[in-house]
């Protein structure tokens, strides 16, 4: 019996045990070859096949009469259905093939009992990277680096803690502040952010308290030189930085004034203003922080964030809120009090309660520029680049946005500059006088006969807070808070410089005077709701641009929601707005 003659014994009423439904087959009289090709679908995926074929009038299948006689030649078929079958196939059996077996794992199954495992699984049931960290949890793998939301760490320092998760890949997220301690480390690769410090705080996970006599520090691919440095190098020293900010003062304000134990509120404070690194290495900075908490204040008073009494008022908890974006917050506020954002946010008729696109674009522009900084390098301006989902360049500000910009920067300025040269009588000249490099006292003293020295010293005259060594270069007070004056002009013994004045310049310039644009992620994503977009066109990490629309996201909720507690007519029109943007924009940041 042939093979085609055997498979049609499979039709007859006789055959009661056929693994193959009799409507699946074609009539008697079929062609071997046409026979063959519907066996063979069949044997690979059935439900695919009947799916991807609409059977018509003319079709393969009604063109047999009863007694099985073909009417007419059989159509020829789409060999696309035969390869779509044999890709179907191929992926089935690689899959079981590379199937890894239950037993191949690291993870500790007594370490956690299923109920708690579960429940920890399911804290990330919905997030980005939740059935990755799932699926490698249950090997015993993990990672763990700074994109990662604060669940999904959570999932692996838990597990890791218990001893369920064995092995680790990570950053220098668990160098600092973290209790994961570990039997091994390994230092994978060489990288720049590898210094003593960090060299020092991971290695020191390894050697579990109670558990190992000592742990075990493994170096691979890093160059020889490299560990040596690494082994015998100090720990770099650490260092006060200026502990102070106008939205530390306000928080500090509404920390003396709001707390429960008036009296222990005000130690708090005090703790935080005398006992800062700075005051301790340097006790001549105290007088200067209490000069700076003055001008702090004065500011503060000026802008109606605090009255006269230190009592906080107004938009202090909005600004208080968003201290981590100084000096933006503080520029924001002052948008709202000119009512910008009253004539930005009209609805789209009126009564209504619902605003244009174009209205919540141009308000996420705004937004960009005071909240999603992110400066892109000047050079990519002239390049040629072909940009497909995303706009990358942001725009600039609106018209009477960025006039209100110039006006606070220029007010702010004059205070900040009159505070500069208070404190410069606190600095000390003999040490301004040395060279920064060589350290070479050098008053002119010595060269009081040379014209060179005079005309260079001569510069010196009417200048009170930039450094001496500065002033040979032509800067003078006037020049201290221009965005293109470097950091350093000022004198360096007083311990601040003009970066601590809270002024928001609408652009910055690079080491060669270009403009660097601003990136367009927020308003891109908002416009496009891709995170491929921004990781393609704006040349960002997919794990750092995630990170910035979740922060951008929480921003934009927690004004929504401060502007609804702070107004009494729930009817603004910025209050809704902000709700329908949150709104919005959460909606899409969700998705991704």
């Amino acid at each position: 019996m042939l093979p085609y003659d055997w498979l049609l014994c499979w039709r007859g009423e006789t055959q009661r045990t056929s693994a193959i439904p009799p409507l699946l087959l074609p009539p008697r009289g079929t062609s071997p070859a046409l026979f063959c090709f519907f066996f063979f679908l069949f044997s690979f995926s059935p439900t695919r096949f009947l799916a991807s074929l609409s059977f018509e009038e003319g079709d393969v299948l009604s063109e047999f009469d009863r007694d099985g006689k073909s009417q007419k030649k059989p159509r020829k078929m789409d060999q696309s259905l035969i390869h779509d079958a044999e890709y179907d196939h191929l992926l089935r059996v690689l899959e079981k093939n590379l199937e890894i077996p239950q037993d191949c794992t690291y993870a500790d199954q007594k370490a956690i009992d299923n109920e708690s495992l579960q429940m920890v699984f399911e804290r990330v049931k919905f997030t980005r990277k939740g059935a990755e960290l799932k699926a490698l949890a249950g090997r015993g793998i993990g990672y763990h680096h700074s994109s990662l939301n604060a669940k999904e760490k959570q999932l692996v320092e838990i597990l890791f803690r218990k001893g369920f998760i064995r092995v680790v890949t990570a950053t220098g997220t668990l160098a600092l502040g973290i209790n994961m301690p570990c039997k091994s480390v390994v230092f994978a690769q060489n990288s720049v952010y590898l210094d003593a410090l960090n060299y020092r705080q991971m290695s020191g996970r390894a050697g579990r308290r109670g558990q190992d006599l000592m742990g075990d520090v493994y170096f691979f691919d890093i160059p020889l030189p490299k560990i040596e440095k690494l082994i015998k190098s100090n720990v770099p020293e650490l260092r006060g930085q200026f502990p102070l900010s106008i939205s530390l003062v306000l928080r500090l304000m509404l920390l003396a004034s709001k707390g429960d134990d008036p009296e222990d509120a005000e130690a708090k404070v005090l703790s935080v203003l005398k006992h800062s690194l700075l005051a301790f290495k340097q006790p001549r900075a105290l007088e200067m922080l209490k000069l700076y908490f003055l001008f702090s204040l004065q500011f503060l008073v000026k802008e109606g964030y605090v009255d006269r009494e230190g009592n906080p008022m107004g938009f202090a908890g909005l600004v208080s809120h968003l201290h981590y974006h100084e000096p933006s917050n503080l520029v924001f506020v002052s948008f709202l009090v000119k009512g910008l954002f009253h004539n930005l946010c009209q609805p789209t008729r009126r009564g209504s309660k619902c605003f244009s696109q174009d209205v919540m674009e141009r308000l996420v522009l705004v937004l960009a520029h005071l909240f999603g900084r992110r400066y892109i390098p000047a050079k990519f301006q002239d390049a040629n680049l072909k940009f497909y989902q995303s706009k990358v360049f942001l725009e600039d500000l609106p018209e009477d946005f960025k006039a209100a910009l110039d006006e606070y920067n220029m007010n702010v300025t004059k205070g900040f500059a009159s505070f500069l040269l208070v404190v410069s009588k606190l600095a000390d000249m003999k040490q301004e006088h040395q060279l920064p490099l060589s350290k070479i006292d050098f008053t002119g003293e010595e060269c009081e006969d040379s014209q060179l020295v005079s005309h260079l010293l001569s510069c010196k005259e009417g200048r009170r807070a930039v450094s001496p060594f500065a002033c040979l270069s032509g800067n003078s007070d006037a020049d201290l808070l221009h965005p293109e004056t470097p950091d350093h002009v000022t004198q360096c013994t007083i311990g601040i410089s003009n970066i601590s004045a809270p002024v928001l310049w609408p652009q910055r310039l690079d080491n060669q005077g270009r403009r660097m644009p601003l990136n367009a992620y927020a308003l891109d994503f908002y416009k496009h709701g891709s995170l491929l977009g921004l990781v393609q066109d704006n040349r960002i990490n997919e794990g750092a641009a995630y990170q910035l629309l979740k922060d951008f996201a929480l921003t934009i909720q927690s004004i929504s929601i401060s502007l609804r507690e702070l107004c009494g007519n729930e009817e603004d029109n910025v209050v809704l707005a902000f709700e329908q943007l949150s709104e919005t924009f959460s909606e899409k940041f969700k998705k991704i």
